[in-house]
């Protein structure tokens, strides 16, 4: 599979492996800038496992842009996650409400923050 700015992937390696993550811009042949479920970092292409899914996101996207497309797509993201980059809008709330029901926090602080294996899988909730 293509790796492709908006492409959905599964970072393999780190402490934050498990993780699924989308292409947010190209570096190189060997690195791409990734965000999502994870800290906004650079990645080696060969940490990471694409996926079927691509959202349809603009290069350099930022981290709220990337949260919502993947909150639309059915994509849950860690409340680890909306609390450290101060993303946790009511707009976001209202996102994750409608994907995932009333229960959205329980749902998003059980996915853990990097470094904790999480308790549910997340082939279980989407």
């Amino acid at each position: 599979m293509v790796i492709e700015i908006g492409r959905v992937c599964v970072k393999l390696r780190g402490r934050e492996a498990g993780r699924r993550c989308v292409v947010v811009d190209i570096i190189d042949e060997n690195f791409v800038l990734v965000d999502g479920d994870v800290k906004r970092r650079r990645v080696n292409i060969s940490h990471l496992e694409p996926l079927q899914q691509k959202l349809d996101i603009k290069p350099g996207a930022s981290t709220e842009e990337v949260v919502k497309a993947m909150l639309n797509a059915g994509i849950p993201v860690s409340y680890w996650k909306l609390r450290r980059d101060n993303i946790l809008s009511q707009e976001i709330v209202n996102l994750y409400k409608e994907k995932f029901g009333e229960n959205w926090e329980e749902i998003a602080k059980k996915l853990g923050y990097p470094g904790k294996s999480s308790p549910i899988k997340l082939e279980t909730i989407t």
